[in-house]
């Protein structure tokens, strides 16, 4: 039971409570909480207009546009143009495989990582022609941007990378790092796509104090955004909107001493962190702090179930009605493992029961639901889409 309890206070803001909810678009003033039922339906009639929202973004006439591109140039992702390389990527939302998180996280990836430092952005600027017999992009003229046309299909498109900045940092300013960007598509004189980049950097220090990413395509804004507070306040977020309209979002800060990075405990380097998502009309956010932890001591599970229940908290409300709250308990797990038989030189399958932390809803009437149980059918995983952008992150900066 090492530090069972910080391990789980940790990855409590990232449980897989993503709610596939789906909104009634009521105006209800009435602020009691919902019944467990009532509640779970809400949840799942937001899940089916939540899933069409997507769906209807997927079919998008400028989306089906730039495919058609993509697939005339032939794309992939290791191609090293960086029209090509971002073309593949709008194209590949189309795919079930990419979520909306993970896609605007590669596309600062491949607008940022792939664009040269100031000089040798200098140097790649010029107007460039797709040769379709060599299948690559001949410089015609001059420029102070970058800009490809292609002709194809009997359409001209136009991508361009423009506004290209880069900014000194590390302790000696030795690195060079991009600070801002602006990428366009444009086919046949209409904007089926624009990227804008944007980051401040922290003097003498190579992490950010911000970022902003965004992307659109046609009417719907995808939005990513980091900052960090002179290493006292991290926030991280995104945000999927079709107009003024949010689809789906989440923010996560945490709050603490990010100076030091040899800190080992973690009462020494997270003072408290909230997670919130939002999926149409239904929310749940969830708070934690590390009051009267300690990360040196081996806490029983009924410890970490008081710990628990004491520093965190997570509520699930939709149209701002509130549904439940969490509830962590004692639970019993029982698993197959495999033990060595010293006297038979082999190890044989056996059967191990432990007692385990286990979180749960727990509703106005005080019944309460496992997550799984409660969930199913009104929640989508949303644990590797949460990661995928603070991943996507780190790889830009890893190579400094």
């Amino acid at each position: 039971m090492k530090k069972n309890y910080i391990i789980t206070l940790c990855t409590v803001l990232s449980l897989t409570l993503s709610c596939s909810s789906d909104s009634d678009n009521g105006n209800s003033t009435n602020n009691d909480p919902l019944s467990v039922e009532a509640g779970k339906e809400e949840l799942e009639e937001n899940s089916l207009a939540l899933l069409n929202e997507i769906e209807d973004f997927k079919e998008n006439d400028d989306l089906a546009e730039i495919i058609e591109l993509a697939e005339f140039l032939n794309a992939n992702e290791d191609d090293d143009n960086l029209a090509k390389i971002t073309i593949s990527n709008i194209s590949n939302l189309k795919s079930s495989n990419q979520d909306i998180v993970t896609f605007n996280a590669k596309q600062a990836i491949a607008i940022v990582a792939e664009t040269p430092a100031a000089d040798e952005f200098e140097e790649s600027t010029g107007v460039f022609v797709w040769n379709s017999v060599t299948e690559e992009f001949d410089k015609t003229e001059d420029s102070n941007d970058i800009i490809y046309n292609i002709d194809y299909n009997n359409k001209t498109a136009v991508f361009s990378v423009t506004s290209f900045k880069t900014a000194l940092a590390g302790d000696d300013n030795e690195q060079e790092l991009p600070t801002g960007v602006i990428a366009n598509l444009a086919i046949n004189n209409k904007i089926v796509f624009s990227q804008e980049y944007n980051a401040t950097l922290q003097s003498g220090q190579l992490i950010p104090a911000e970022i902003k990413n965004t992307t659109r395509i046609a009417d719907f804004y995808f939005t990513t955004t980091y900052t960090n507070s002179n290493n006292n306040s991290i926030t991280q977020g995104f945000d999927f909107k079709i107009k003024d309209e949010t689809i789906t979002a989440y923010q996560y800060t945490a709050n603490g001493n990010f100076n030091n990075e040899n800190v080992d405990a973690v009462e020494d380097l997270v003072d408290n962190a909230t997670l919130s998502f939002q999926f149409l009309d239904a929310n749940l956010t969830l708070e934690a702090n590390d009051a009267n932890l300690d990360s040196e001591k081996d806490y029983t599970v009924d410890e970490q179930v008081s710990l628990l229940n004491t520093n965190t908290n997570a509520v699930l409300s939709i149209n701002n009605r509130e549904i439940a709250t969490s509830q962590f308990y004692k639970d019993n797990d029982t698993y197959t493992t495999f033990v060595y038989n010293q006297a038979t030189d082999e190890f044989e399958e056996t059967e191990v029961s432990e007692d385990i932390v286990n979180a749960r809803f727990l509703f106005s009437d005080g019944t309460t639901n496992d997550f799984e149980t409660y969930i199913d059918g009104s929640f989508t995983s949303i644990e590797e889409k949460f990661e995928a952008v603070f991943n996507a992150y780190e790889n830009l900066f890893s190579d400094i």
